[in-house]
């Protein structure tokens, strides 16, 4: 009976671990982020977080490396990790990766804020494109203020400074991650993967509802999100570059199919590639004036041929050209904006290709009609049936009804072509031997 007592004892000791371990490996969402902040590239992260609900996945780390990109995307993406049902983590990586401006405000708004040795993050401030942006403006104090608002609600549920939350926004101020550490923007500094993973094992997290959670990464298994072609498609698209590049080649098809109807397959290519700048506009800070300045390069470009300006409107068209395109995407930071070693030369091929297309279509209506009924004009032929005033003549290997004002011209007369009237031509008596291979 002792026996039996003491074996059950044992089995009961024994039964925690090997519940323990049967507990099954946790997995973790793991998303590679570094892109500019848009409508299109901010799809990684919050798809992730949704899959990462669905299959229970223990949390979402975010490796990033961004230099910022727009309000209204940063503000999805913030949302979507407030409200996350799985604790998320932002590691800013590799060294010498960045998490400015946007990335900024994801970097508060983490479960977990993790920054790698000679990373920088902050510099917040919200940036108008196109504009001055003047400390005075109103517009961009209210912007600022809403932000330093929203930092300042995250940082306190989340036990990090406000104070340097507000000199990021307010002063434009970057911190590099020993400072960041030192004043609690973030929780540790991770050399590596690895080293990131150990340091998160085991530690406790409160969640922006205010539930603590354990976060266990000991063997866990790492699952990178699944960039499917449509997504890569559509981030290509939404890069500036790209965007440009689609409107004014598009644009320089259609027009060369109006120059040339009857090719199509310009037409049919330039008319895609518009549709596909339509899309990506949508992801993109597009401006109107930049676009109202291409379409000006257009007109000015036309207005070459019915004025005579020695090249001077040629020259404006290019530069409104120049002009528009620098000002047609114009993002708050260089990453969403066109660069002008791109612009410069693009809209000068492509404006003096224009130009020279527009002579060469004036030289070509100025010319002298060789074919058809016109070009008969100034032909030579000769009589085949006496003209008296009518008859028939011989011209370009046809026999046509001829008339001649004034007199009569017989058989064999050579004569000159003066007139076309429909089928009946005017002729006049030509001082020149009967035109070689023509006969009656």
């Amino acid at each position: 009976m002792k026996r039996a007592a003491l074996l059950l004892g044992l089995v009961l000791a024994c039964l925690p671990v090997t519940l323990a371990q049967a507990e099954p490996a946790p997995t973790i969402r793991w998303v590679e982020f570094g892109h500019s902040v848009n409508p299109i590239s901010i799809h990684r992260i919050v798809d992730a977080i949704e899959e990462a609900e669905v299959a229970g996945h223990e949390m979402v780390i975010v490796r990033l490396d961004t230099p910022g990109g727009m309000v209204v995307s940063l503000h999805e993406t913030v949302q979507a990790m407030l409200n996350a049902d799985v604790p998320v983590v932002v590691w800013v990586a590799p060294s010498g990766a960045h998490a400015a401006s946007a990335g900024f405000f994801m970097l508060i708004a983490a479960d977990v804020a993790v920054m790698s040795p000679g990373t920088r993050t902050g510099a917040a401030s919200t940036v108008f494109s196109g504009g001055e942006n003047r400390d005075d403006d109103p517009m961009l104090r209210k912007m600022n203020e809403d932000g330093a608002a929203l930092l300042r609600s995250i940082a306190e549920r989340r036990g990090r400074d406000k104070e340097a939350c507000e000199e990021a926004v307010f002063a434009a101020k970057a911190f590099e991650e020993s400072v960041a550490l030192e004043k609690g923007l973030i929780d540790f500094v991770a050399n590596d993967r690895d080293d990131l993973l150990a340091q998160l094992d085991g530690r406790e997290v409160r969640m922006f509802d205010g539930e603590v959670r354990t976060l266990r990464t000991a063997g866990a298994q790492i699952v990178e999100i699944n960039v499917d072609a449509k997504q890569k498609f559509f981030e290509f698209l939404a890069r500036p570059e790209i965007a440009y590049l689609l409107l004014v080649v598009g644009g320089f098809l259609v027009y060369f199919e109006f120059q040339n109807p009857g090719l199509f397959v310009p037409g049919i290519v330039g008319a895609l590639l518009l549709v596909l700048f339509a899309i990506s506009a949508m992801s993109l800070p597009i401006s109107i004036l930049g676009g109202l300045l291409i379409v000006l390069s257009l007109v000015l470009f036309i207005l070459e041929i019915k004025i005579v300006s020695h090249g001077l409107l040629t020259v404006g068209g290019i530069a409104a050209l120049i002009a528009g395109s620098l000002l047609l995407i114009d993002g708050p930071i260089p990453e969403l904006r066109v660069s002008p070693w791109l612009v410069t030369p693009v809209s000068i091929t492509l404006g003096l290709t224009a130009a020279w297309m527009m002579r060469k279509a004036l030289q070509a209506q100025a010319q002298q009609v060789t074919t058809g009924v016109e070009g008969l004009l100034h032909e030579i032929g000769v009589v085949t049936h006496p003209l008296d005033p009518v008859g028939k003549v011989f011209v370009r290997g046809e026999i046509w009804n001829a008339r001649v004002n004034g007199g009569t011209l017989d058989d064999g007369t050579p004569i000159r072509v003066t007139e076309v009237d429909d089928l009946m031509i005017t002729v006049e008596a030509a001082e020149t031997e009967q035109p070689e291979g023509e006969s009656s």
